[in-house]
Order: structure tokens, then C-alpha cells, then sequence
């Protein structure tokens, strides 16, 4: 076996064809653990004790491989899912695969249009391969995009495909293929679930995707312009990724051993409007920014589309069941947010100064 890799080891610099020695025995495999989400998830199981092994192209990444060098116990390979397993890589004897990594970001997705759909689909397809052939156990990304429609959503809804193919559109319908793949895979022996999260938020979450929670913060804090998008009128129901992570965690084995393939993960009683959230984060970071109607297409460009979904509501059946339920408010998950951003925001404008 080779040995870990770490942030001065460059995947340029390693013999792919030694990738199916990288040690996944007993391991939780991570694809995108470099990203908002599945770095919670990898902390989370290092402070179990857990072999991690993280997958990441570094496109979507939040965090450097810094707080994962010293750990023993974790293994960053900085490379795409499909150069892993091209360059022969495997997941044989590894405990699990949480699957996380994907392109994403109402803003973060345009500049990839036209390939979007394909990229998701072959990276969770070779995932889903792998988890077959060596029995492991996985738990795939979807999204509450999916839906494409307004209100309360459930499991059990219809999905509607809206006629105009936007990016976001891409997006969504390559996250249902995903999903169709894993629900007819476990005919084939594939031991799995599919989660659809409703705008998980956070501290780490980069507004440079087009997430509204930290660009919020980190305008208020600097004292910009709040800028709202369309009316301000979408309802919103914003979840802890820590409470995300969670259901991961402690109920994954529960969720897969219960049958049920799709599982909402989302917060109903954090539904605010995006106007209502502007002026929460405001008060909450007492700033003096100014809160002003914005055209998204002029600061992300023509291909920016709002969801389809006006009012997105999670309904929450399948996780109550197997006994999880979100924990964090909305307010303590904006002052996390505030706390996290805070000291980053007032160490840039020292360097300036």
C-alpha cells in the first residue's frame, strides 16, 4: 500500500496505476470531502475514529487539505471520482461511500451548461458500479431541485420537468437520472440511499456558488448592499449542515436497512422568505448595509435562472421514521454563519488597511 496523501503530494505527481492500492479497507470513501457538505461529513467520522478517504477535484472545495495532514486516519486524493477509477482505483473493503461530490450552485453550475448533466450522471454511474461489484453500502446527493415545482414537497410527489431547459433545469434532471439509476440498481444487489436536501446552509458554504446565506452575511458584515434577488418573496426553509450531517452519520444504516430509497432532509420550520432573511441577517450582524432589489443576470450572468420552485417546502416522512429530525434554528445557523465568516471578513480589511 502507498502511503497517505497530503496537500504536497500533487495527484499529478502519482503513478495512477497504483490507485487501486490506496487503502480503503474498512474506510468511509468521500467523494467531494473537500466541499461545503462532505468536509462536515469527514470531520464527523475522523472524530469517530473512522478511515477516511476523501475524493475531490478541488472545483468545488471550501477547505484545504490543512486540518487533514496530521490525522493518520485520512487519505485526500485531489482528483475528479472518474480519474480515480479510471486510473484504477477502488472502493473493495471500504465501509462506505458517501457520495457528495457534484458541481453545484445556482451560479456555480452556469459556466459548466451543457456538460452539467453528463459529468453528474458518470461520476454517480461509476460510483454506483463500484458499490455493486464490492458490496459496499452508499448514500448518493440528489436535490430538493428534482421536484421543479412550488409548495410542499414530499418523497412520494410526482417530479415535473418544466419545458425550458435552463442550466439549473440540466441540473435537476441529471440528479433524477442519478436517482432512477440508484433505484434500479438495487436490483442489481446495490444497498443504498438517495437524499434530496433543502438548502443546506452554514458556516464554510461559499457565496461564490450563488448560496444566499453566506453572501448575506458576508455583504452585511462589510457593509455592501443586501442584494435580493426577484421579489423576495421565495419561501425558503434553510437547513444546519451540521443537522445534515447527522442523518448521515447515525442514520444512514437505519435508512438503508428500512427499504425507502428517497429521503428529504430539510428544516419546514426555518421557511423564511429571501426579503425576510435579508433583514434578519441585517439586525443580526447590526450592519448598516442597505437591503436593494438586485437583477441576478446582471451580476451572474444570462444563464442564472431562479428555481422553479417559488415556495419550496420539505415534508418530512421517511427521516422522522428512522429517527432523525433537525435540531438547529434558524437564527443560531445565521449567527454560526456570522461567527464563521466574521474573523475572515476583519482579517481582509486589516490586509488592507
Amino acid at each position: 500500500m502507498i502511503g497517505l496523501v497530503t496537500q504536497n503530494e500533487s495527484v499529478a505527481n502519482m503513478n495512477t496505476s497504483n490507485l487501486g492500492e490506496i487503502n480503503t479497507k474498512d474506510a468511509v470513501v468521500i467523494t467531494g470531502g473537500l466541499g461545503f457538505i462532505g468536509s462536515f461529513v469527514a470531520d464527523a467520522y475522523l472524530e469517530l475514529g473512522k478511515h477516511v478517504v476523501i475524493i475531490d477535484s478541488m472545483v468545488s472545495s471550501v477547505i484545504s487539505t490543512d486540518p487533514y495532514d496530521s490525522n493518520p486516519n485520512c487519505t485526500v486524493l485531489k482528483m475528479s471520482v472518474e480519474d480515480y477509477f479510471m486510473g484504477g482505483g477502488t472502493i473493495e473493503g471500504a465501509e462506505r461511500v458517501i457520495h457528495a461530490a457534484s458541481l453545484v450552485g445556482p451560479a456555480g453550475i452556469l459556466k459548466f451548461a451543457g456538460r452539467l448533466g453528463a459529468d453528474i450522471v458518470r461520476s454517480c454511474q461509476m460510483v454506483i458500479e463500484q458499490c455493486i461489484e464490492h458490496d459496499v453500502p452508499v448514500c448518493d446527493f440528489s436535490s430538493a431541485e428534482v421536484y421543479g415545482r412550488s409548495g410542499q414537497l414530499a418523497e412520494s410527489d410526482t417530479i415535473q420537468v418544466p419545458v425550458e431547459y435552463s442550466v439549473r433545469i440540466e441540473y435537476a434532471i441529471a440528479k433524477t437520472l442519478t436517482e432512477a439509476i440508484m433505484a434500479n440498481s438495487k436490483h442489481r444487489g446495490l444497498k443504498g440511499i438517495v437524499i434530496r436536501p433543502f438548502n443546506v446552509t452554514g458556516p464554510r458554504q461559499s457565496e461564490m456558488g450563488g448560496f444566499v446565506v453566506p453572501t448575506f452575511v458576508q455583504q452585511a458584515l462589510v457593509g455592501d448592499d443586501i442584494t435580493v434577488f426577484a421579489t423576495g418573496e421565495q419561501l425558503r426553509a434553510f437547513l444546519s449542515v451540521s443537522d445534515l450531517t447527522r442523518f448521515i452519520v447515525e442514520h444512514m444504516d437505519d435508512a438503508i436497512e428500512s427499504g425507502n430509497l428517497i429521503y428529504n432532509i430539510g428544516n419546514p420550520d426555518n421557511n423564511i422568505t429571501v426579503r425576510g432573511l435579508a433583514d434578519m441577517v441585517k439586525e443580526m450582524t447590526e450592519s448598516s448595509s442597505e437591503i436593494v432589489y438586485a437583477d441576478a443576470k446582471k451580476i451572474h450572468g444570462e444563464l442564472y435562472e431562479e428555481a422553479e420552485s417559488f415556495e419550496k417546502t420539505p415534508v418530512l416522512k421517511a427521516a422522522p421514521a428512522v429517527g432523525w429530525k433537525p435540531k438547529v434554528d434558524l437564527r443560531d445557523l445565521i449567527q454560526e454563519t456570522i461567527d464563521y465568516y466574521r474573523p475572515i471578513v476583519e482579517a481582509k480589511a486589516a490586509t488592507v488597511a
